[in-house]
């Protein structure tokens, strides 16, 4: 990454162990403040899953078009929306090379995302930084403080967009829109 402020460089590395070691943490991103760990981290996962009182499958987030090729199935149709709209804001729903699930992969448009996942090598999983049910937060002043409590590190900063990725099914023809959001679909 060029020329980061020393201050935000150190927070980025500290993140970059702590996910090392099996850790959860909190992040800007592109759209939204997001939750996360190393993407196949079992208990890592279910730690978040807990924290927020959900059991539903987390978003992925990936560094290229490689690593969703290592993560998931790539349909024609996928392939067709990743060249078209990242990095940005969609969550494109993928048949995963792991399991009989699907599984949502973004490649966000976030400097600190993209180090983060970059320096570790791997992606990430990058869900909401909320209570299930709650408003996503779009800054640090946002961030619930129980929530803060449940995580071994937080990373300050801004979202840009200020509004949830997109998510999109690209298992089915046509291509089905799940939730409305950031990205417009043409």
């Amino acid at each position: 990454m060029k020329k980061l402020e020393k201050s935000k460089l150190e927070d980025l590395n500290k993140a970059v162990d702590i996910i090392k070691k099996g850790g959860v943490i909190i992040f800007p991103t592109d759209t939204v403040y997001g939750i996360g760990c190393k993407w196949n981290n079992s208990a890592a996962i279910a730690r978040i899953k807990n924290i927020k009182s959900s059991n539903q499958n987390f978003p992925v987030l990936i560094e290229n078009i490689k690593q969703a090729h290592e993560i998931g199935k790539i349909s024609p149709q996928a392939l067709h929306l990743m060249n078209r709209y990242w990095p940005g804001g969609l969550t494109i729903l993928v048949k995963s090379r792991h399991s009989d699930e699907k599984i949502g992969i973004r490649m966000p448009a976030s400097k600190t995302v993209k180090y983060l996942v970059e320096i570790l090598g791997y992606p990430i999983i990058g869900t909401s930084a909320n209570f299930h049910g709650k408003p996503a937060p779009t800054s640090s002043k946002e961030l619930d403080p129980r929530i803060i409590n449940f995580v071994d590190f937080v990373i300050k900063g801004e979202c840009e967009q200020g509004i949830e990725s997109t998510v999109i099914d690209s298992t089915v023809m046509p291509v089905k829109i799940i939730r409305s959001g950031a990205v417009k679909i043409l």
